[in-house]
């Protein structure tokens, strides 16, 4: 797929506005793919929303500069044990890239009703946009709707910030199709945003 160099102080917000979204092995390239966000001005939690939220509140979460974040071996190997027990292509020295030395800049740490860390979501957020690139989760998890929950506390927090997008990452019929539900939701195609028609 094509590759674009990007220079992330001046034209990051304009490469995501383009549907680019940044190569987890190089934080200086970008890469067009069929990029998905929410348009802040258009937020408005549905009953669906609302459902995964009632659903996920025995779990509570923290929201973390990744400058104060401690990557240690022990959650390196957590985190990968957790992506091969997914299934997920994504090697350790992606995992430890992402988290060290990227532009993304904080971590939500979720942790259930024991205290117990089961989930992480790695974004970016900046002035006027986020991203929430990744998220990992105990693979116990994978059929609940915390997954779903990741991604939308991030658009609520975003909206909170008033921010003016939050992007989603790659969206297709068979990759993140869960996505069509965030609020305010688009998708990039044919070199424009435009909303996901649900009722199809």
């Amino acid at each position: 797929m094509p590759q674009f160099n990007i220079k992330i102080d001046t034209d990051l917000k304009e490469g995501y506005q383009s549907g680019l979204l940044p190569q987890r092995n190089d934080k200086n390239l970008f890469y067009f793919e069929s990029s998905s966000r929410s348009d802040l001005s258009k937020f408005k939690l549905s009953s669906e929303n609302r459902r995964i939220i009632n659903k996920t509140n025995n779990f509570t979460f923290e929201k973390i500069s990744l400058s104060n974040f401690e990557y240690s071996p022990k959650l390196q190997k957590l985190l990968s044990s957790w992506v091969k027990e997914l299934g997920w292509d994504f090697p350790t020295s992606s995992i430890k890239s992402i988290f060290t030395n990227h532009i993304f800049n904080y971590v939500y740490v979720w942790k259930n009703e024991k205290n117990e860390v089961v989930a992480y979501a790695i974004c970016l957020i900046s002035p006027s946009i986020s991203h929430v690139a990744y998220v990992f989760y105990c693979p116990s998890l994978s059929h609940s709707n915390l997954p779903i929950r990741l991604v939308l506390q991030v658009v609520i927090d975003s909206h909170e910030l008033n921010l003016k997008y939050c992007y989603l990452g790659r969206f297709s019929e068979t990759n993140g199709l869960y996505k069509r539900n965030m609020p305010g939701f688009q998708y990039f195609v044919n070199k424009q945003w435009i909303e996901y028609n649900i009722s199809r």
